[in-house]
């Protein structure tokens, strides 16, 4: 214990998240109408004594921690205030729902502060081998699902497998960011077993997640790294054996997906979708509709007049009814539900005229289902008004214009370190668009924390010059 540094802490954290991701997930099964489940309460262990140490041992961080205490609380404040005056019958969630959501995000700011601290303290050396751990430990938990037959399914329909996590979506998130963190360290260490671990990365992805984005996001992943290689290359080795070499690796990697892509979960699940598209058909038309069948039947009531306001406001009514003109001047498909929530909530905020709900946001959960706003980007935006994205998200985007800005200005280093993290900034913002629940999970704020992390020394250390 005389070696115990206060940093192992982080990388203990980072270790464990798998097991306590899994955790969550049984306690809820077991225990479904738990209010708070004791995991959530063991996430905030770590932090808060890493937080208790720094705030007795730095006056500096004394100070920060608790201007930006205060300064989330009396955010958080508000805008619950606001969602218990404006909230409606038709809301999604109760206010300690919405509050949830206010403290997840905040956690991630948190857990910022804390990499961001010790990064500067220059006491993360080795983060590119422990999230290596930390992907083996999700993988290994998702494969001992599967192989168990114990695994949930990603989709409510049965199709596809998640493991003992609530949403497919995070998994998918998780997967492929974490990825993008340790791929150069893979590529710097050329053994075998990381090879093995990107591997099964890739075949959980693409085969048996279920998720278009695991389907897509991870050819992406591999040849926007090499893109990166071939972008900041100097010199160029033409040896036609190395090109045969490795066009025949290729064509055989490419031949063994494609092959478990024909069971691959993904296919399935759109299939589904496809039947369920066609099931969804406006009486009036006669033709398939242009948006969700719950949609459709609260466009009916509010039509006929038979919609209360107490369910929905007159704001929310005039949006659902402007979002299905719109869908079907664009003539959508009903089965694209983010597009849907998209146009809904910005008729939304045209109709509401608020000014607080603009500063302080609409709130997460205050629609019904459907129409809960899964786009992140904007979701902050929306839910949480431009306070709250300027506080959730400000400090990322700086970090990373920063980046963008330094690294074209060193144009001539050649490294294809930044512009791969780049890269990965800009995926993420793709993720959260088309799978949503990518900043809200624990797990992969954390990730996406250290990506950050990574692009802070980019400019800040020039690290990437000893090419990992």
């Amino acid at each position: 214990m005389k070696k115990w540094k206060s940093e192992y802490f982080l990388y203990l954290f980072l270790v464990i998240s798998p097991f306590l991701d899994a955790a969550s997930y049984w306690i809820r099964e077991f225990f479904p109408n738990l209010v708070l489940s004791p995991i959530t309460i063991l996430r905030l262990v770590i932090p808060a004594i890493l937080c208790f140490h720094l705030f007795i041992k730095d006056k500096k961080a004394r100070k920060t921690i608790l201007l930006g205490g205060f300064l989330y609380f009396f955010y958080a404040l508000i805008h619950l205030l606001l969602y218990v005056h404006f909230k409606t019958g038709s809301a999604y969630g109760s206010v300690l729902h919405e509050a949830q959501y206010l403290l997840n995000y905040t956690y991630m700011i948190l857990l910022f502060y804390l990499f961001f601290y010790y990064a500067q303290e220059k006491k993360l050396k080795n983060l590119p081998f422990w999230i290596t751990l930390f992907l083996a430990g999700y993988l290994f938990l998702l494969y001992l699902a599967l192989i168990t037959g114990s695994s949930s399914p990603t989709y409510i329909d049965g199709v596809g497998y998640k493991g003992w996590n609530a949403s497919g979506n995070a998994v998918g998130s998780i997967l492929l960011i974490s990825l993008i963190l340790v791929f150069p360290f893979v590529m710097k260490e050329k053994k075998w077993y990381y090879y093995f671990l990107v591997i099964l990365t890739g075949v959980y992805l693409m085969v048996f997640l279920g998720t278009r984005v695991g389907l897509l996001g991870f050819p992406v992943v591999l040849v926007s790294y090499f893109f990166c290689c071939f972008l900041t290359k100097t010199k160029f080795d033409f040896s036609w054996k190395k090109i045969i070499v490795r066009l025949f690796m290729v064509l055989i990697l490419l031949g063994v997906f494609f092959v478990l892509l024909t069971h691959s979960s993904t296919l399935k699940r759109q299939k589904n979708l496809e039947k369920e598209q066609n099931q969804v058909v406006d009486e009036e038309t006669d033709r398939i509709s242009s948006i969700t069948g719950d949609a459709l039947a609260y466009v009916k009531e509010i039509e006929d007049g038979t919609m209360s306001f107490d369910f929905m406001d007159q704001a929310q009514q005039q949006s659902l009814v402007e979002m299905k003109v719109q869908a079907e001047k664009w003539k959508l498909e009903n089965k694209n539900r983010r597009l849907q929530q998209l146009l809904y909530h910005t008729y939304l905020i045209k109709n509401q005229k608020s000014i607080s709900r603009i500063l302080f946001g609409n709130g997460y959960l205050s629609n019904y289902s459907e129409m809960v706003l899964e786009v992140e980007l904007v979701s902050l935006l929306y839910n949480f008004g431009i306070i709250g994205w300027v506080l959730y998200l400000g400090i990322f985007i700086i970090i990373e214009f920063k980046t963008l800005s330094f690294s074209f200005k060193n144009w001539k280093d050649k490294s294809k370190i930044p512009f791969f993290y780049l890269f990965g900034v800009f995926f993420v913002y793709g993720l959260s668009f088309m799978a949503g629940y990518t900043f809200f999970h624990v797990s992969s704020m954390m990730l996406i924390v250290l990506l950050h992390l990574f692009l802070l020394e980019v400019f800040q250390d020039k690290i990437y010059r000893k090419e990992m």
